[in-house]
């Protein structure tokens, strides 16, 4: 059940942020009336601070503009509350076809179809930045809706880090049956396959963002801490999460996939 923001006490989350700029560390979390497992926090607090670093292929201050844009757009759907800290962020660097995919993507994904892939494509976008798009849009919104689902305020975005995007596209990407290129299972995807999904075939569910690897790899982080660590997804009586079995946690995740139409 989700608590009211307004049950949280914003001092407690002022003080975070006091105590991290006098170089004492506190829980990422530290406000929540819930208790957040430590590593599960950690991997937050680093994803967060990922936001703000220069991509593949956005800069430090293009990536922050599309988490801005994020919020923004569920603010006005009313999808999250907005927080009383500031998160002000240049948006004007974001073309306008990247804004209504953004837009589309955070409040209504389960409209989004081909067509919508193709709209953002002819619109001058590139497969490596719509999928490093594809990629942060899906981080922010999953770690924003667990922050309301504890009840605390939505994180503040970190400022932008200097530096160019590195432009990386893997060699060993290719056109397979998705709308995007991606990078094929080991053994034909080589080293950086097996890097990113270990042996064996793979779904496209895990290699969707391949063809922009640092953000498959920031995506699968998130999977391994929230859901269960990939390897073990074959062994059914693995238990991750101490108050849930791993039935009971399947049924969770089945529930909402389902009541968010998620083709999976």
């Amino acid at each position: 059940m989700l608590m009211s923001i307004g049950l949280v006490k914003k001092s407690t989350f002022d003080e975070y942020f006091r105590q991290c700029r006098r170089g004492i560390k506190m829980g990422f979390y530290s406000d929540s009336n819930y208790k957040v497992r430590k590593d599960l926090d950690k991997v937050h607090e680093n994803q967060f601070k990922n936001l703000g670093e220069p991509g593949s292929w956005g800069s430090g201050a293009q990536r922050i503009a599309i988490a801005s844009q994020v919020r923004e757009a569920c603010y006005e759907k009313g999808i999250q509350e907005r927080p009383g800290h500031s998160s002000d962020h240049d948006d004007t660097i974001l073309p306008d076809v990247a804004k209504s995919l953004i837009n589309k993507l955070s409040t209504s994904p389960k409209d989004f179809l081909e067509d919508s892939y193709t709209e953002a494509i002819d619109g001058g976008l590139t497969n490596e930045e719509y999928v490093e798009i594809v990629g942060i849009v899906s981080r922010v919104t999953d770690m924003d809706i667990f922050a309301r689902g504890i009840g605390v305020e939505l994180r503040p975005l970190p400022e932008p880090k200097d530096g160019l995007p590195a432009r990386d596209r893997p060699l060993e990407a290719k056109q397979e049956l998705a709308w995007v290129p991606t990078i094929p299972s080991h053994p034909e995807g080589g080293k950086l396959a097996e890097d990113l999904f270990g042996t064996g075939h793979k779904a496209y569910i895990m290699r969707a963002l391949s063809l922009v690897p640092n953000e498959n790899r920031m995506h699968m982080e998130l999977e391994n801490i929230q859901y269960l660590p990939v390897k073990n997804i074959l062994i059914a009586d693995y238990q991750h999460h101490d108050g849930l079995s791993r039935a009971q946690s399947e049924v969770v995740a089945g529930r909402i996939s389902a009541f968010n139409e998620c083709f999976f």
